[in-house]
């Protein structure tokens, strides 16, 4: 019977997330089907091809400096992935990303290219993991432009909210959690400050690449937001995207974006073509990744005659 545990826990995650992301699709097909469908196109045409092309090139670059974030904490491991190599794995974990749950689910694909080029499995194996809590790091800057909406959110709901926040002091307890597992996470690269700064330095540039970019199509959709705000309802997507119960976060992003535009004035329509017409760029800047998966996981990226050459 204790044997069968494991695998019992295995099936039901499994089916949690499968559930999630039933769910969370339904949520957002009920949403969309809410809606004034020829407003819907009559927005996605208003959008320029030249703004729709370079909010993909800024998504695109936001990725390539993503992989420069990996590269410094390889760097710093003294492993020894050159950029072109190091971005086809990245490209071909993001590309996996698109079937896999949560929003970290290709970074097994990672994981298999740094334990390869490194000394050890587990070397390589923190080098994605450490990259993954700088990008949520990052991220935590986000969180003030966020406050607005937060205090939003919770007039809307009356005072019950605020009242059972206040009560369970979640937020202290949820920040704290969060400085004990960075601090846990940034103990092996405290001897190397300079890769973890540079990794950093690389993941707000990567943040501020999709910000623009998300901006850019929210300013063409006729959406009246600032850069900033963009950020707030950007931070509280992203951590919801991190909840592993929705294959990348599909229903998810979407749902939120919805909420949170029409919150800041825009109408359900110009909210969910700027959450689907977004989601959209991030797949196309994902495809590259699918020439790169099979090599990748076959272990023929690297090499002169992998994907990418040595950098």
């Amino acid at each position: 019977m204790d044997a069968r545990m494991p695998r019992m826990r295995r099936d039901w995650v499994w089916w949690l997330r499968i559930l999630g992301t039933v769910a969370s699709l339904g949520l957002l097909v009920w949403l969309l089907a809410r809606q004034d469908w020829e407003a819907f196109f009559g927005h996605a045409r208003s959008l320029s091809p030249a703004a729709l092309a370079l909010a993909l090139a800024l998504v695109l670059l936001g990725q390539l400096w993503n992989v420069g974030r990996w590269l410094c904490l390889l760097r710093g491991q003294e492993i020894g992935l050159g950029y072109f190599q190091a971005a086809s794995y990245a490209f071909a974990g993001l590309f996996a990303s698109n079937f896999l749950p949560s929003t970290i689910g290709g970074d097994v694909v990672r994981i298999l290219g740094a334990a390869r080029a490194g000394p050890s499995r587990l070397s390589g194996a923190a080098t994605v993991v450490m990259d993954r809590a700088i990008s949520v790091f990052g991220m935590l800057f986000l969180l003030p432009f966020s406050v607005p909406l937060l205090e939003g959110m919770i007039r809307g709901a009356g005072g019950l909210g605020e009242i059972s926040l206040a009560a369970t002091g979640a937020p202290a307890d949820w920040l704290r959690r969060i400085r004990e597992r960075v601090r846990e996470t940034l103990a092996p690269w405290m001897r190397r400050p300079r890769s973890l700064a540079l990794s950093l330095a690389a993941s707000w540039a990567g943040v501020l690449c999709y910000l623009l970019a998300v901006w850019m199509v929210a300013r063409g959709l006729a959406i009246e937001v600032s850069l900033a705000q963009v950020a707030g309802v950007t931070g509280l997507t992203y951590l919801i995207t991190l909840i592993p119960i929705s294959i990348n976060g599909y229903g998810l992003r979407e749902a939120g974006m919805l909420a949170l535009y029409v919150q800041l004035g825009a109408t359900p329509e110009q909210a969910s073509a700027l959450a689907l017409i977004t989601r959209a760029l991030m797949m196309l800047v994902s495809l590259p990744g699918a020439a790169w998966l099979g090599k990748s996981m076959a272990g023929e990226a690297g090499g002169s005659g992998g994907v990418g050459g040595a950098a």
